[in-house]
């Protein structure tokens, strides 16, 4: 068995919000983790406590600190900030859920079911422009942390198309892959070629229903 060390970006959403539950777009907003999610952060970070931890970078919205704060403390690091790590900008439609955006524009709700990307109203961004800022950040975290494991923590669509992005999938390949639950984690390896080993996992107990897999 090989037992070298890898290069390691195990990359975490941020736990749950109000905003999650009730289904409305965040994307930059800047609000905090209900009960639950800070649930979620404690019991994310006593499992990536096992995974020898070098380092945790965040995005600064306080979801994603307040769920970095708790694995750095776990795993006796700290915290970097990052902005390129946050949510895609999704502009007027902050605040908004689904349905009412639909209401608006008819045809949103069939470019989300046939995987096309899109500006989030016409002052947000795309899947891929929000993707490329996180890629940019994996990027930069694997050339300067060879041989260790770094822990990124951000936002479901931004994380998950800057994976995709990252491993060359490009941004059709993303919408392939499921949305990211709340306090999930998702493991990429280098070894040799970088791979995605591990993907959207969840703790047992914080499964299900509250663990939106919402992209908002």
């Amino acid at each position: 068995m090989d037992l070298a060390p890898r290069t390691k970006l195990v990359l975490v959403r941020h736990g749950q919000t109000d905003a999650n539950a009730a289904g409305r777009f965040q994307g930059q907003q800047d609000v905090p983790l209900n009960r639950t999610g800070r649930r979620q952060a404690h019991a994310v970070a006593e499992r990536l406590a096992r995974m020898s931890v070098a380092r945790v970078v965040s995005s600064d919205l306080e979801r994603a600190m307040t769920t970095a704060e708790s694995v750095a403390k776990a795993c006796g690091v700290g915290v970097a900030c990052d902005r390129r790590l946050r949510e895609i900008h999704v502009g007027s439609w902050q605040g908004r859920t689904g349905t009412e955006v639909a209401a608006e524009h008819p045809w949103f709700e069939d470019a989300l079911r046939l995987g096309h990307d899109f500006r989030r109203s016409d002052t947000g961004e795309t899947a891929e422009e929000a993707g490329s800022r996180v890629a940019g950040v994996l990027g930069d975290l694997a050339h300067a942390h060879p041989l260790e494991t770094t822990v990124v923590v951000g936002h479901g669509l931004a994380l998950r198309v800057g994976l995709a992005l990252f491993l060359g999938m490009g941004v059709d390949g993303s919408f392939s892959l499921s949305g990211l639950w709340n306090c999930s984690w998702t493991v990429l390896e280098h070894h040799g070629r970088w791979r995605l080993t591990s993907y959207n996992n969840v703790v047992a107990s914080h499964a299900g229903p509250t663990a939106s897999a919402s992209s908002r």
